[in-house]
């Protein structure tokens, strides 16, 4: 294993993307003291929360019993043609509590288990971007009807999470539409459509009190540990970073950290140095957290993470898995945080690089 950095060299973050495996996390605090109890010398960005893997899919499943929706598509969730759709019921507007994640109750939990281990670090609250929420829930054709609204609630739960408990908690907002929608588009729209999806995410970031603190995880999606879609490269992503870079930097609110996955499903990360290429664009400025470590592959997580900072010009402020480890086994876990310490400590670029 690479000797650790030298006391004044700053290291890399493990991040740590979303969920964990049941039986590593019956309850928050349980998850959170395996996390700790398995650091080794990472140094992590947040703590996660989210004691179940599914919490999305559950969350779509109950809208079932929501009063201002019905069942526009039966599914069970079991993959991404059994997905359940809804429609606005007749004769009913819909309302924020009628699509409530709930999250504002889930932090109240979440802090007070950090505070039960003794954690200094924050608490990752994961928020899933308003259109993505949107989409799951209705589909594209209704989406553009309701969207305000899922919005709204997204930013409602945000501010009274932040408000409540401020430096305890850290948000990650997640979004595979974004990818997905630039992977559907013709390649002359990308840059079009990438401003537009960064307009929806910042609305999201700058309604929250400009001290809170935001990472965005991009991802392919990751349920049954497959991707929703066949990913083209590492351009969509860039695309998105950058437009939604400059539009927070307009408004004068910070930049936030940037996973962007490399690896999807149970893919590795590309070898080859030209799959790279397209970081060489990324705004400067910007914190990457490269979603490169797969502990199927340790070697091409390892040439991934090489590439990366080779095409930035700079090492990367963190790393992990290209999404959560809930579809993962609690060993496979175990062995993906060890090698993502161990990436995090290698090497890094000499100075002056780039």
């Amino acid at each position: 294993m690479a000797p650790p950095f030298p006391r004044s060299e700053p290291r890399r973050r493990v991040h740590l993307a979303g969920s964990l495996p049941r039986s590593l996390a019956p309850d928050v605090a349980a998850g959170m003291r395996w996390v700790l109890d398995h650091a080794g010398s990472a140094q992590f960005s947040a703590l996660p929360c989210d004691v179940d893997p599914n919490w999305i899919i559950d969350y779509l499943l109950s809208r079932a019993g929501s009063p201002g929706l019905e069942v526009a598509k039966p599914g069970d969730g079991s993959c991404y043609t059994a997905m359940p759709l809804y429609r606005v019921r007749g004769g009913r507007r819909l309302t924020v509590d009628d699509i409530a994640l709930g999250r504002p109750r889930e932090a109240v939990a979440a802090v007070a288990a950090r505070r039960e281990v003794g954690a200094d670090l924050p608490v990752q609250i994961s928020v899933p971007s308003s259109l993505d929420l949107a989409i799951f829930t209705v589909g594209m054709a209704q989406m553009p009807r309701v969207h305000a609204v899922f919005e709204q609630m997204i930013i409602s739960e945000v501010v009274r999470i932040s408000q409540r408990h401020s430096t305890e908690v850290t948000f990650q907002l997640e979004s595979p539409a974004a990818l997905c929608a630039l992977h559907r588009v013709p390649t002359a729209a990308r840059p079009a459509t990438a401003r537009l999806l960064a307009h929806q995410l910042a609305r999201i970031i700058t309604a929250a009190p400009r001290s809170a603190r935001w990472t965005l995880h991009l991802c392919y999606g990751d349920l049954g540990h497959r991707a929703l879609f066949q990913p083209s490269g590492l351009r969509p992503a860039v695309q998105v970073i950058n437009a939604l870079a400059a539009r927070l930097r307009t408004v004068g609110f910070p930049v936030p950290a940037m996973h962007i996955p490399m690896a999807h499903g149970d893919q590795p990360p590309p070898a080859s140095a030209s799959a790279y290429v397209p970081l060489r664009d990324l705004a400067r400025g910007v914190e990457v957290i490269a979603g490169c470590v797969d502990e199927g592959n340790p070697e091409l997580s390892a040439r991934a993470l090489r590439h990366t900072e080779a095409a930035l010009g700079q090492a990367v402020a963190g790393v992990g898995a290209a999404c959560g480890h809930g579809r993962r086994t609690a060993e496979q876990t175990r062995l993906n945080l060890e090698l993502a310490e161990h990436l995090a400590q290698t090497s890094r670029l000499p100075a002056g690089v780039r």
